[in-house]
């Protein structure tokens, strides 16, 4: 059972805390019925995206069994059997589903169908054409980000979503880069990195940092209220910090585990409190 739950990364369900955005964003998470279907919705990305994990290992685990971490993964050490995985990712994926169906909260199906099939898209073909594998990871921030305001009936703003996506790419393509830094181009231990280069991926991530900055700043120009456009504003100082600081793992070659850098660093916690802090107050007050 052990094995089973570290095969669906739970440091990885920390990313589906995202759906929880647009009602913060929005003020409404002190609305009962919008906070129960964020919730919902976290519950079924939890459950679906965990069932693409134990699929990913599963068709990944000739070349996991060759990185240096990834080896110790529980299908690709045997510590964990592939039927067991495969029943399970069944069983998570349908859950993941028919949560939101049971509660008729279409536009949640909606999107989590729309994630599903980018997934299986990607385990098939994407995963393996430059700079698409990074759009398809990306988009399910974007997707997870979108699947809470969706599921209460809150408006989206465009500029929010920009800002997701923007900030989806340089996560992504820094943790591609770090991966082609420390394994090489040779593609033993993901395909995809032989269509790259060091120089190619060090523009995606920067260049996709400085859109995150600017959409940021458009979208706290937006939110912000009369007499409250200098509280909306200061929240980029904390959210420009943390990615100065991540993009400093980056640049190091240590952050092909977002998770674990955004766990392991106390600034990037301390910096992203801060931000929460700023913009609990813009927010409620």
């Amino acid at each position: 059972m052990i094995q089973l739950l570290r095969a669906t990364r739970p440091k990885q369900w920390i990313k589906n805390l995202l759906v929880f955005a647009v009602p913060l964003a929005s003020g409404d998470l002190g609305n009962s019925n919008a906070v129960f279907k964020s919730l919902l919705a976290f519950i079924a990305f939890t459950a679906l995206s965990a069932a693409t994990y134990l699929i990913n290992d599963i068709r990944d685990v000739a070349q996991d069994r060759l990185h240096p971490k990834k080896k110790n993964r529980p299908i690709a050490s045997g510590q964990l059997s592939i039927r067991r995985a495969i029943m399970t990712s069944i069983v998570l994926g349908a859950a993941g589903i028919s949560l939101p169906i049971f509660f008729s909260l279409w536009n949640l199906v909606a999107v989590l169908s729309a994630y599903a099939t980018l997934q299986v898209g990607y385990q098939l073909v994407l995963k393996n054409i430059a700079l698409i594998d990074l759009v398809v990871v990306s988009s399910g921030f974007v997707l997870r980000a979108m699947a809470g305001g969706l599921a209460a009936g809150i408006l989206i703003s465009p500029w929010f979503i920009t800002v997701t996506a923007a900030s989806a790419m340089f996560i992504v393509s820094g943790k591609r880069f770090c991966e082609f830094r420390n394994h090489g181009e040779n593609g033993e231990t993901r395909n995809s990195l032989r269509t790259y280069s060091e120089s190619y991926l060090r523009v995606l991530w920067t260049s996709s940092m400085g859109l995150a900055l600017v959409f940021y700043v458009l979208w706290s120009v937006e939110i912000g209220v009369e007499g409250k456009h200098w509280l909306a504003l200061l929240t980029a100082l904390p959210f420009t910090l943390v990615l100065l600081r991540y993009a400093h793992h980056i640049d190091s070659g240590d952050a092909e585990s977002p998770e674990d850098v955004v766990l392991g660093d106390v600034g990037i916690q301390v910096l992203v409190l801060f931000w929460a802090l700023l913009f609990a107050v813009r927010v409620f007050s």
